[in-house]
């Protein structure tokens, strides 16, 4: 959920609004504007109902926006790099980079979102009641206040990865004292949890509800789903994190020189069997790394620029300056967390300070697919 608009930063964190944000808005404004607040005030205007309905829909996702940057300012204050937040047909999610380091670090980030939560409720409950003129003022206070608990209890669900089902996690793994274990036990409470929403939106689709009972179904197919990859990816992490980068990197099988054709070095690849070559000829001094797809990729009909053939190994390739590197020696885990944090799909590998390697989240995937125990990391 990476992809959106981006529409501010704040406290150093991009926020973004997906393409499905705005179909969302659409709805909780129609449904406002025509069903909500003209059952309640039967006395205003055509024009108040709606205008009252865009103020309230527009501040129900500042509401999660101040619940998302929660998470992701305690997420912060942890030392935990957060890439950004972005807004879509659910609300919203942080993308927070690393997972928890301690039981109590876990139940301090998912509960600082619900927490929040609970504050603007009452808050905006409070000055509502307190405020009885004028009447769409109320409204949309009242509104608010009640939608903010409703969020913080739904959140508070223990279906991971909600954040209930992260305190649960964080509860579990200080009982326990095995962060695996805690996963997998959350995850199972999140798929009774998820198959209990999908029954009963089921009941409600059935007996006169249909838009919120396929709502509540489709929430609960997206926990099971959500759990089960946050499960995939804790397992494939803990496998990685026992081997040695050196024994899943591929090593070097030559060299390309940086003035060499793409022709000369798509038939160099294509001998070694490789898909990535370094570009220069000393390990110590490489100039940077050119694969296949950095070939593949290039758009040869582009108006105004280069041709194929006058491209060289050293215009395609990704520079050293752009290479991140990582020590041979260290876990694989830290070569997937480290491609995730620069947000790269390739580092170079080094020992001594010498090129000896390189990994990408390709090669680590197909490790991890090839050798028992191991799975795919969700994307």
């Amino acid at each position: 959920m990476r992809r959106g608009i981006r529409i501010a930063r704040v406290f150093g964190i991009d926020i973004s609004i997906h393409p499905s944000w705005f179909i969302i808005l659409l709805l909780i404004v129609w449904s406002l504007g025509a069903g909500t607040f003209p059952a309640i005030y039967d006395d205003w205007s055509t024009a108040q109902y709606w205008l009252v309905a865009v103020i309230s829909a527009l501040l129900l996702f500042a509401s999660v926006l101040v619940h998302e940057l929660a998470h992701s300012l305690v997420a912060l204050r942890q030392g935990t790099p957060v890439r950004g937040i972005t807004l879509f047909f659910l609300g919203g999610v942080a993308s927070i980079e690393r997972e928890a380091t301690s039981p109590g670090r876990e139940a301090l980030m998912a509960g600082a979102g619900p927490l929040t939560s609970i504050v603007l409720g009452g808050a905006f409950l409070g000055l509502g009641w307190a405020v009885s003129a004028p009447e769409v003022l109320q409204a949309i206070l009242l509104y608010l206040g009640l939608i903010n608990l409703v969020v913080a209890a739904f959140n508070l669900l223990p279906g991971f990865p909600l954040d209930g089902g992260r305190l649960l996690r964080s509860a579990i793994w200080a009982i326990r004292g095995d962060f695996v274990a805690a996963t997998r036990d959350a995850t199972r409470v999140s798929a009774v949890i998820a198959v209990g929403l999908m029954v009963y939106g089921g009941y409600l689709a059935l007996t006169g509800n249909p838009i919120g009972g396929l709502w509540l179904v489709f929430i609960g197919w997206i926990v099971i789903q959500a759990s089960q990859a946050s499960y995939a990816q804790t397992l494939s992490q803990e496998r990685l994190k026992q081997i040695p980068i050196r024994r899943v990197m591929a090593r070097l099988r030559g060299w390309v020189s940086p003035a060499a054709g793409l022709d000369e070095t798509e038939a160099e690849l294509a001998e070694l069997r490789a898909r990535c070559l370094p570009v220069g000829s000393d390990p110590e001094h490489y100039d940077g790394l050119i694969c296949r797809s950095d070939i593949s990729g290039l758009d040869d009909d582009r108006s105004g620029g280069p041709s194929h053939t006058s491209l060289t190994a050293a215009d395609v390739m990704v520079g050293r300056e752009h290479l991140p590197t990582i020590a041979a020696s260290d876990p694989a885990s830290d070569a997937w967390q480290a491609m995730t944090d620069e947000e790269v799909d390739r580092l170079a590998v080094v020992d001594d300070g010498k090129l000896v390697g390189f990994i990408d989240r390709r090669r680590l995937s197909r490790y991890l697919e090839l050798h028992p125990g191991g799975r795919r990391p969700a994307a």
